[in-house]
């Protein structure tokens, strides 16, 4: 296999650095991060070893590493080996963390280790997807998406029966809130920390009760309001562009999409029935 190497940069995600590796030869001394790492092993066999002991890993083995902490990671028999590996800000997820009761305390307990998981593989997988574009996000919904990921990795390191935090009534008169808000500024950009902030919650809780209480995100459902004000624009006889730039659409192709996979029709189709 040849080697390859990639890495992930967002201006949209300024906390969060990625690299992907594939048929790697590259050996490492022990060292440290400034972040918080969390990686995958893909292919290969190699060994995590830390200051007083070391793990042999397989692929699907996921390793998290606190910043600062002394560590290594090299393929066994100096055979080569393919990983991802995610490097996070510890101020962005400390306050990330802090923002819900079940993890608030949870990156100062935790240590250096490898989980063995494949609820931790999917997320994994879901975020490298979310990294990569693959679903077609923006900023927005990659931020959710990555949020997401990342506050339940954690969750994975919680103790048993601290990761539901019960909802409260006050949770969901908060979720009614951000959801009127949002109706109320859907042609607008609204930021996770706006709705948070407006509902009383953390962004992992928000995206969370969201998820369950409507089936979908809130980056998500803003897209669906958008589209049904966009309907009405189009039935009272506006034109596909006037409706898309009324509705916040920047980009005429991404609201042809949106609109088509939700209404299964284009918009000048479903203007002139």
């Amino acid at each position: 296999m040849q080697p390859t190497l990639h890495f992930w940069r967002d201006p949209a995600l300024p906390f969060l650095e990625g690299r992907r590796a594939a048929g790697s030869l590259s050996c490492y001394a022990p060292h440290t991060h400034p972040t918080f790492s969390i990686g995958i092993v893909d292919a290969g066999r190699s060994t995590f070893a830390l200051t007083r002991r070391s793990t042999p890993i397989v692929p699907g083995d996921v390793v998290l590493v606190r910043a600062g902490d002394v560590h290594s990671c090299n393929p066994e028999d100096l055979q080569c080996w393919s990983y991802r590996m995610f490097h996070i800000a510890p101020a962005w997820l400390r306050d990330l963390l802090a923002e819900s009761p079940d993890t608030c305390r949870l990156l100062d307990a935790m240590e250096s280790q490898v989980i063995r998981s494949p609820q931790a593989v999917q997320l994994i997988d879901r975020m490298t997807a979310a990294l990569d574009g693959n679903n077609g996000n923006d900023g927005a919904a990659k931020e959710a998406d990555v949020i997401t990921c990342l506050h339940e990795l954690m969750l994975l390191c919680a103790e048993a029966g601290s990761v539901q935090a019960a909802e409260t009534n006050n949770n969901l008169d908060g979720l009614q809130a951000a959801y009127d808000y949002l109706l109320a500024h859907c042609r607008e950009r609204v930021g996770l920390d706006t709705l948070a902030q407006v509902a009383g919650l953390g962004r992992y809780q928000l995206i969370r009760l969201f998820s369950r209480r409507y089936g979908l995100t809130p980056h998500a459902l803003q897209l669906d309001m958008k589209i049904n004000q966009a309907r009405s624009l189009l039935q009272q006889g506006a034109s596909a562009a006037d409706a898309a730039y009324d509705t916040g659409f920047a980009d005429q192709s991404h609201f042809h999409r949106a609109f088509k996979s939700r209404v299964a029709a284009t918009p000048a189709q479903y203007r002139n029935r």
